[in-house]
């Protein structure tokens, strides 16, 4: 039986050196009908040029200021709703949520299925996102952190966040959480969402803007989180993921901004001096790690951060995604 047709969505703050290998990756790996990048206006005009070349899944870039102008809204109107003062999150990270929340808003052609993707996770030995079963089509997604490290501040203000705004019990797993770094999102779901969203405030404003209001509110929240924990609830049959022990063990994370460790070392072996234009191909760090890693010990995933916050943290706060990679800074010797 054929695979249902289905399109990507991937939230851009800027391209990076990985960029293009993870976008070849999707494609590879999973052949969707689409890929649309949702990315600031500045980056638009050269991230079409550059991508002409790519080995990629037709490509959509939208630009993320007026990307909810059918919704009569702009990005500076929805992130003016924040009032967070000294806080760990810019507007712009909020903005970026609600742009895997809101997708269909901005694009009439998305599919009612879509995976959300973050933009620095590359798949490597990956798992399959869609299977076929007697009842139909079954959407599945990996849990890739340990739910054993992290912030507990946060993830209590995220769990407060999801039982008083949707009105539901947090979803929980026994090792991973519910912060996978990938969604699939139903449209049909996220309707029923954003009109829980309106119920508890009492508002008829638009859902965005009361997303906006609930982080004041509540400090933050978690799009993944919530979304799953809402599906849980409201259509079991239709929340589908494997269990940290099949991809999680193996998935690492690690500060990389093109200087660091891994893109070095990736550097070295292509006979590449400077680190300036650095954008190999899919096929080019596959191979490589590959040889690294050989071919019964790959990792399901490799994501590359790339906030020098990650360097900051200490080792104590390192997720052990992050601790067990051997290609983070803080791990060598």
């Amino acid at each position: 039986m054929p695979q249902e047709p289905f399109d990507f969505v991937i939230p851009l703050y800027r391209q990076r050196w990985n960029t293009r290998a993870v976008l070849e990756g999707l494609t590879l790996h999973y052949q969707p009908r689409a890929i649309h990048i949702i990315t600031p206006e500045p980056e638009v005009a050269a991230l079409r040029s550059q991508s002409s070349h790519w080995q990629v899944a037709p490509l959509d870039i939208h630009a993320e200021e007026p990307f909810f102008q059918p919704q009569g809204l702009d990005k500076e109107t929805i992130c003016a709703e924040l009032d967070l003062g000294e806080s760990l999150y810019t507007p712009g990270w909020f903005y970026q949520q609600l742009l895997k929340l809101g997708a269909a808003a901005g694009i009439p052609t998305l599919s009612e299925w879509y995976m959300v993707w973050d933009s620095d996770l590359l798949p490597v030995a990956t798992w399959p996102l869609v299977t076929q079963q007697a009842a139909g089509s079954q959407h599945a997604f990996a849990l890739l952190q340990h739910n054993q490290w992290g912030n507990a501040s946060i993830v209590a203000k995220w769990d407060r966040w999801i039982r008083e705004v949707l009105g539901v019990e947090p979803l929980t797993d026994v090792e991973g959480t519910f912060v996978p770094h990938h969604m699939w999102f139903k449209q049909a779901h996220l309707q029923t969402f954003q009109q829980q969203v309106g119920r508890y405030f009492q508002s008829d404003d638009h859902w965005l803007l009361l997303m906006m209001r609930s982080a004041n509110q509540f400090g933050t929240f978690s799009e993944y989180w919530a979304y799953v924990s809402w599906v849980a609830a409201q259509s079991p049959a239709d929340l589908c993921f494997y269990p940290y022990a099949e991809y999680g063990t193996t998935t690492e994370r690690f500060f990389d901004d093109g200087t660091a460790v891994f893109s070095a070392a990736l550097r070295q072996c292509l006979a590449i001096a400077s680190p300036d234009g650095f954008s190999p191909a899919y096929t080019e760090v596959d191979a490589f790690i590959r040889a690294e890693y050989g071919a019964e010990a790959l990792p399901s995933s490799l994501a590359f951060e790339s906030s020098p916050r990650h360097l900051k943290k200490g080792k104590e706060n390192m997720h052990i995604e992050e601790q067990r990679s051997r290609w983070h800074p803080l791990n060598q010797s």
